[in-house]
């Protein structure tokens, strides 16, 4: 239940009334003349932030703590609280003769999509993290570079003691000009940021607390997609005897911080921020037992309470969790809450532990953004390479289209899918090897290399880019004294995907009722109708006709079996290779930002016109779903699971009617269940109402609260840009 502080902070939230604390950031801050290396110099910039940055303890506040340094936007607003969200927003610390050396200017280049285990921050305290760098520092057979990296993490956390030093003290100051029920909140700020700048924390608003700034240091370091991991995990074990109405209230202060930067404008196309961070909940523990606890429950009330588009909430449902979990999930689901999505969490480990991660890790995975799994603090499969079928398909046709048979143009669709595959390892490979270099302080082999080939970097990491914040949130980076952009964390799998791939599977099977099986057109003649955008002379009817082919998401054996074949037929390419660490490569589905995507697709032998949306992932295309959720769900559950050990997801869009009654819920779990008991890894419901998306674009001051799930990412949709509003729309038809 709402009560009267949440409901004044979540208006608060709404109204972005905490952007009057955002400042600029002074264009003069510098530390690159400090007389130390580049990763100390990192930290020192970081620690500047920590040090001087404004403070903001807002109204009825309990959990404080919000970023205030930005870079004012390129707009031409009245409106001067309004901020770009860039990644130029830090101190600069480089050098030119770095820059010259490197041959650009990388000081900002930095992949994000982490999930760091925040874990070690509650478990050592921030003085504890301290201590563990400066005790490895003793260690004589270190190099100079693992010195730096160690002062590097020692600096930063010295700069977050002194953030929450000056926090404590503001709050103390505050309280001294309060009394009563005010000066009561602004003590109790002030002693547990107190207790919190040396110690460990003890209690449950200690261990929210200290979350909550571990995590604004990784934003203000990574500026954005660092994700939270399994939180009621983590905070489980500090709720003791904390009353569950207090820790509740607690929890929804903490969502409500994790929505402290939406009135922050990306210039991206949410017209809000795009920080869309995922918190994992349920599943099973490293020794496979059940993990749901209190806290757990607590999570699922809080989000009753707050009902707001971020975070989003990534629940692992396994035959070892209590009933109540999922029961209380369904009915958030359908009562409108787009931002839960279900992993069958027996199907996801099993898969791991068939590739070789070890069980008691592969039971520790939580989420990255979207769909995209982790292991907090022990891994980053964030991404070794993707493997469009769409794009693959059309380069092939464009260049080749005379086959004599389907079975011929799959067999030459296979070969340029396994090429594809072949060198986008090659490229991840090649540059772990060039990354390594530096590591290894083999500078002069580094620096020789990028003055012949010019790259610099590998898979989002760059030398010139550490992260000594997030580094020591990572198992076994202060352990062999070595930033987690060098990955030196325990599990080192990769993650790999097929991207597009609904497009490219309605493709094929078009080609193969029209062309092959009917012979109502020849193949040449489609490929120069997408070519033409279906614009040119009898191209209409010809679109209409493969548009009315079969279609994904209709449990029908035409359609499922090609996908089935070419899907695993990619997924077994990439789990082929190898890391150059000997590692194995996962595998998965996954397609993110469907109008984008689209804008950069060529119409396709679907009958799909040029730049129209993608589908998400193994989401029907809007408007092919012809049998109900059941069938689509049913198509969703052919593949074999071994396969799949990174991302997955099927979005089925339900009418709210649906699951109208007090049965709506038992409905939707019925619907999960079989799904999952047929080997269907991930369900990413979204239950809207077509006519009211139509009148919130007529009348959005009355629908501000209507949550809408885009891909993995939630959104208010009354802040969408008229496309994606008309997207979501279109997914209803």
């Amino acid at each position: 239940m709402m009560t009267e502080r949440i409901a004044f902070l979540r208006e608060q939230t709404l109204k972005s009334l905490n952007k009057t604390a955002r400042r600029s950031m002074p264009a003069d801050w510098s530390t690159a003349d400090a007389p130390v290396s580049l990763p100390e110099r990192k930290a020192l910039a970081l620690k500047k932030i920590f040090d001087e940055m404004p403070l903001f303890i807002g109204e009825q506040e309990l959990i404080v703590g919000t970023r205030t340094l930005y870079k004012p936007a390129d707009t031409n607003t009245d409106d001067h609280n309004v901020f770009e969200y860039r990644l130029e927003t830090y101190p600069r610390y480089v050098t030119d003769a770095e820059i010259e050396a490197f041959g650009k200017d990388c000081s900002f280049f930095n992949k994000t999509h982490y999930t760091p285990d925040f874990g070690i921050l509650l478990h050592k305290g921030v003085s504890g993290i301290i201590a563990e760098a400066e005790a490895r520092k003793a260690d004589p057979a270190l190099a100079a570079r693992h010195i730096e990296f160690l002062n590097s993490v020692i600096i930063a956390y010295t700069g977050l003691q002194n953030l929450i030093s000056r926090y404590a003290d503001l709050a103390a100051s505050m309280a001294a000009d309060a009394d009563g029920e005010e000066r009561a909140r602004l003590d109790s700020i002030a002693a547990c940021c107190r207790k919190l700048v040396t110690g460990r924390p003890e209690t449950f608003r200690e261990a929210v607390q200290l979350l909550w700034f571990g995590h604004l240091g990784t934003i203000l370091e990574s500026f954005m997609f660092i994700c939270y991991g399994r939180l009621d995990v983590l905070l489980g074990e500090f709720l003791g005897d904390t009353p569950h109405d207090a820790a509740e209230e607690l929890l929804e202060c903490l969502l409500l911080k994790m929505y402290d930067q939406a009135d922050i404008i990306d210039g991206g196309y949410f017209n809000k921020h795009e920080g869309q961070l995922v918190v994992t909940l349920g599943g099973v523990t490293a020794d496979g037992g059940n993990a749901v606890n209190d806290v757990t429950m607590l999570f699922l009330d809080a989000i009753d309470a707050v009902r707001l588009p971020e975070p989003e909430f990534n629940l692992r449902i396994s035959r070892k969790n209590p009933p109540e979990f999922l029961d209380r999930a369904a009915r958030l689901t359908v009562s409108g809450c787009n931002f839960i999505s279900y992993y069958n969490d027996d199907l996801f480990v099993d898969a791991m532990v068939g590739v070789g991660i070890p069980a008691e890790e592969a039971r520790l995975y939580g989420f990255d953004l979207c769909q995209d799994i982790n292991i907090p603090g022990r891994g980053d499969f964030y991404n070794a390479g993707t493997l469009s079928l769409s794009h693959g398909l059309m380069t092939l046709l464009k260049s080749k289209s005379d086959f004599a048979s389907f079975d011929e143009l799959l067999s030459s669709y296979k070969e340029l899918l396994a090429d594809t595959a072949r060198q986008a390892i090659e490229r991840f490979n090649a540059g772990y090897d060039l990354i390594s270099l530096y590591r290894d302080g083999k500078y002069d082999e580094y620096f020789a290399h990028i003055r012949e080939q010019g790259a610099t970097s590998w898979a989002g990491r760059h030398p010139m880019a550490p992260l000594p914040f997030l580094s020591a949130l990572y198992h076994g980076t202060i352990e062999q004294a070595m930033d987690m952009i060098y990955d030196p964390m325990p599990v080192k799998a990769k993650g790999t995907m097929i991207g597009c791939s609904v497009e490219a599977i309605n493709s094929l099977a078009a080609i193969k009722s029209v062309v092959y099986d009917r012979g109502l057109y020849t193949l040449p003649d489609v490929v120069q109708a997408c070519i033409d955008d279906f614009r040119g002379e009898g191209q209409e009817i010809m679109r209409r006709i493969l548009w009315n082919a079969p279609k994904w998401g209709n449990d029908d054996p035409y359609v499922d079996e090609i996908a089935k074949d070419v899907l695993e037929f990619g997924m077994r390419e990439f789990a082929k290779y190898r890391t150059n660490t000997g590692d194995v490569f996962l595998t998965g589905i996954h397609q993110p930002h469907p109008v984008a995507t689209g804008w950069g697709l060529m119409a396709m032998p679907e009958g799909r016109h040029d730049k129209t949306p993608a589908a998400v992932t193994l989401t029907p295309e809007s408007g092919t779903m012809k049998n109900g959720a059941t069938a689509a769900l049913k198509s969703a559950s052919i593949f074999d699971t071994s396969l799949i050990q990174w991302n997955f997801c099927v979005m089925v869009n339900y009418y709210a009617s649906v699951f109208e009654g007090n049965g709506g819920h038992e409905l939707f779990k019925k619907l999960l269940t079989t799904y999952f008991a047929d080997g269907g890894m991930q369900h990413q419901p979204n239950v809207m109402d077509a006519a009211q998306l139509r009148q919130a674009q007529i009348e959005p001051e009355k629908y501000k609260d209507l949550i809408v799930r885009l891909w993995g990412v939630s959104a208010h949709f009354v802040d969408l840009p008229r496309e994606l509003q008309d997207e979501m729309i279109a997914r209803l038809a």
